[in-house]
């Protein structure tokens, strides 16, 4: 039990902790402009989404969990078809809840043949590659 706890502790600093907002922002009150491209707005095309993993860095991991830009071009031909399906999934709001896109089930790779201490041990999530590939795809259009 102490050594989950130390665990918990140890992962919990170096991963963060959630901060409930006090304050919102007042869109309105910025007075921005709106972007009146319905270009934003349409459906992902598999090209599209294709044309984004080969933009994707190599080796860049979104934070401390992830799969790299190489692992989704080297295995794009088995993976294209589940990446449109969820990309459909997301852009027709059949994902659930957006708020999973920032929760992650994590776990702990081991860094050394014998690992004693939770500082041996690598945080490993597979969630935030997935959103990291939406955002880009808007950022692109």
């Amino acid at each position: 039990m102490r050594r989950k706890k130390s665990c918990t502790r140890f992962f919990s600093d170096l991963l963060g902790r959630r901060i409930e907002r006090m304050q919102t922002i007042d869109w309105h009150r910025l007075q921005l402009s709106t972007l009146e491209d319905d270009d934003m707005d349409r459906p992902f095309l598999e090209q599209e989404i294709e044309h984004t993993v080969k933009m994707m860095a190599a080796e860049k991991v979104p934070g401390p969990d992830g799969f790299t830009g190489t692992f989704y071009k080297q295995c794009w031909p088995t993976i294209k078809g589940d990446i449109v399906q969820a990309m459909n999934c997301f852009y027709h709001l059949r994902a659930g809840p957006l708020e999973h896109l920032n929760g992650a089930n994590i776990v702990l790779i081991p860094k050394l043949e014998v690992s004693e201490h939770a500082r041996d041990f690598r945080p490993v999530s597979l969630v935030h590659s997935f959103a990291k590939l939406i955002t880009k795809m808007l950022a692109i259009r």
